[in-house]
């Protein structure tokens, strides 16, 4: 994650809730985070621990909102206010194991950089419309 400048703004049980663009923005941000979770994917799939570890993830880029402080002590985070977060978790949920789910916008500003599969529009939860686009790189 610090190779590619991304935070991790929350641990979720199993799960890891990652910003890439805060606190510091780049131009390449949504490629950054398409590096990490294709790094990550691969990293998982490598270890050998007696038992076999899948990891699933969503990227979407989009307009957030950071604000105040909440929680204190080891449970201190920011408090996050947009879509953004949520189709990210959507996206993630529809990924199979092992792959990285990306939103139309994140495929748009990655144009050329990597190589797609494309996966039908889906209707998320907390998302008004089917998700057009929704890709997934290989």
């Amino acid at each position: 994650m610090q190779r590619f400048d991304g935070f991790v703004a929350r641990y979720m049980g199993d799960g890891v809730l990652s910003y890439f663009g805060y606190p510091a923005a780049h131009e390449d941000d949504a490629e950054r985070a398409v590096r990490a979770g294709l790094d990550l994917a691969q990293a998982v799939r490598g270890l050998d621990v007696g038992s076999e570890l899948q990891t699933r993830i969503g990227i979407a880029t989009g307009l957030v909102v950071v604000g105040g402080v909440l929680g204190q002590g080891a449970a201190q985070e920011q408090a996050v206010v947009g879509e953004t977060p949520n189709l990210a978790a959507r996206l993630q949920a529809l990924a199979e194991p092992g792959a990285v789910v990306i939103d139309a916008i994140t495929r748009r500003l990655t144009a050329g950089l990597f190589e797609y599969a494309d996966l039908e529009p889906a209707s998320l939860r907390g998302i008004a419309a089917p998700v057009p686009g929704v890709e997934h790189p290989a």
